[in-house]
């Protein structure tokens, strides 16, 4: 081969080479975001959920009137 047919062939391969690791980071890329990682505000407002349902909770049970009393149907909660 002469040196110009030699030079094409090692600048095809440096592409092919370049383009195969263009691919393997990008497709590392995508795995990485497919992983969910819940930053700070999510956890804060996890907790927050979770107390405001426990808060809720208690309070239900402490205002809600008991099922087997005599008062009427409208009025459940006590006020």
């Amino acid at each position: 081969m002469n040196s110009f047919m030699e030079e094409n062939l090692a600048e095809e391969h440096r592409r092919d080479i370049i383009r195969e690791s263009t691919n393997i980071r990008l497709q590392e890329q995508a795995l990485k975001s497919k992983l969910y990682h819940s930053n700070w505000f999510t956890h804060a407002m996890r907790r927050l959920g979770q107390w405001l349902i426990v808060r809720g909770e208690k309070m239900v049970k402490r205002y809600e009137a008991p099922a087997n009393s005599k008062t009427s149907s409208k009025q459940r909660y006590a006020h």
